[in-house]
């Protein structure tokens, strides 16, 4: 009896690593369940947030050796991260997908393609490579905080790398048209820094830290937003190549 149960955990392992992950599939196999995993569930759309209150980054002076509050990029080597998490107010609604990946567009696309069978159809997704990083946070309610924002987003949204630099978007897109089934809030980073590559592709880990208050407090909505979520490029590949 334990042989034979023995035999069966070896089959159903071999299987399973048979079966690997949905991404590692070509996209024309890639089942509603796979295309859900991959949205929702998957490198490039973490599930697991945090609620974030404050965030300073301090750097040590290369002369003087003081310690102060300071905006850095990843050319700056000295950096003193400080990060507090609160979970004081309620977690928004919020999910972010690293845009710029050829495999969550794929995976959108077939999710829309799903949708719109025997219904007028809307402007296809473009997965071409995407000359920026570019990370997306869906929904109306952070769109509408994020585009009303009264503080400068430069200074509430950034990826903090795995280094402890920071690395600035470079511009901020509000997708609302008739062809985005799902309103979303872009935001690109540049993929090189001083002839550099802006995120090393092992890396362990990237997060990105988003807060913003809405200008007009709406009664009975949600009025802001204040969370990071990690995710790490070193699993962001496919077949073995990165796809960031």
């Amino acid at each position: 009896m334990l042989r034979r149960l023995l035999s069966l955990t070896t089959l159903f392992v071999s299987l399973a690593a048979a079966a690997g992950f949905p991404w590692d599939k070509p996209s024309d196999q890639w089942t509603e369940s796979d295309v859900f995993r991959i949205l929702r569930d998957s490198p490039w759309s973490p599930t697991k947030f945090s609620l974030e209150s404050d965030y300073s980054q301090r750097r040590t002076d290369s002369q003087s050796g003081v310690v102060s509050d300071s905006r850095v990029q990843t050319h700056d080597n000295a950096v003193v991260p400080g990060i507090k998490i609160s979970r004081a107010h309620p977690l928004p609604a919020v999910t972010v997908l690293w845009w710029s990946s050829r495999t969550i567009r794929l995976a959108e696309g077939k999710r829309l393609g799903s949708r719109q069978r025997g219904g007028s159809a809307k402007e296809a997704i473009d997965t071409a490579e995407l000359p920026d990083y570019v990370l997306a946070v869906e929904g109306d309610e952070p769109l509408r905080i994020l585009r009303d924002a009264r503080e400068d987003l430069h200074d509430t949204v950034f990826l903090e790398l795995e280094n402890g630099g920071t690395l600035d978007f470079t511009s901020v897109k509000f997708v609302e048209d008739g062809s985005a089934e799902t309103l979303r809030t872009e935001f690109h980073f540049s993929r090189w820094l001083d002839d550099q590559p802006a995120i090393d592709s092992d890396s362990e880990r990237v997060i990105l830290h988003c807060r913003a208050n809405a200008r007009k407090d709406l009664p009975g909505r949600s009025n802001s937003l204040s969370f990071r979520v990690e995710f790490s490029p070193r699993a962001m590949k496919v077949r073995g190549q990165p796809d960031l």
